[in-house]
């Protein structure tokens, strides 16, 4: 009897782990990534397409760069970033096999194995891993169509 259910939890476990994944698969089909984004320094909302979602850190400008939280830019665009719970973020995109070595508090990174360099460090602000918009959304496959120099909105585009 014992044996049985063992079975009969195996099989049960694994179709739950089987059905995930593929709901998982489903979602990830489902959800189309976005075609434009827009920021506004100072501004909690960041325009994707036609709606408009609340950020928790708020663009802001130094030294003449533009900085967005990383988690938000790169989950827009498909991809996945893990902390290692120190300084390291990894990053890898969804649609190919690139993968990225950041360092908060530094402004080179290791794409493929070889070193590149940002315009801005990696840094943290209001407990949100900020990098810079311009260098990553470029990483990420975005261009910035348009920028307002006034209101300062930065506007991108898949």
């Amino acid at each position: 009897m014992k044996k049985s259910m063992k079975k009969t939890a195996a099989l049960v476990l694994g179709a739950a782990i089987a059905m995930s994944a593929t709901g998982a698969a489903a979602y990830a089909e489902e959800t189309p990534m976005p075609s434009k984004l827009w920021f506004q320094v100072g501004n909690h909302n960041i325009g994707i397409d036609d709606g408009v979602e609340t950020l928790d850190t708020t663009p802001y400008i130094e030294n003449g760069v533009t900085f967005v939280p990383f988690a938000v830019i790169a989950d827009k665009s498909g991809a996945r970033i893990n902390y290692n719970g120190k300084k390291t973020i990894y990053m890898k995109k969804s649609n190919n096999k690139d993968t990225y070595t950041f360092t908060i508090g530094s402004n080179k990174y290791m794409y493929n194995g070889e070193e590149k360099t940002l315009a801005a460090k990696l840094t943290v602000k209001s407990g949100r891993v900020v990098v810079p918009l311009r260098d990553m959304g470029t990483l990420l496959g975005w261009k910035v169509v348009s920028y307002d120099n006034v209101k300062k909105i930065v506007q991108m585009t898949m």
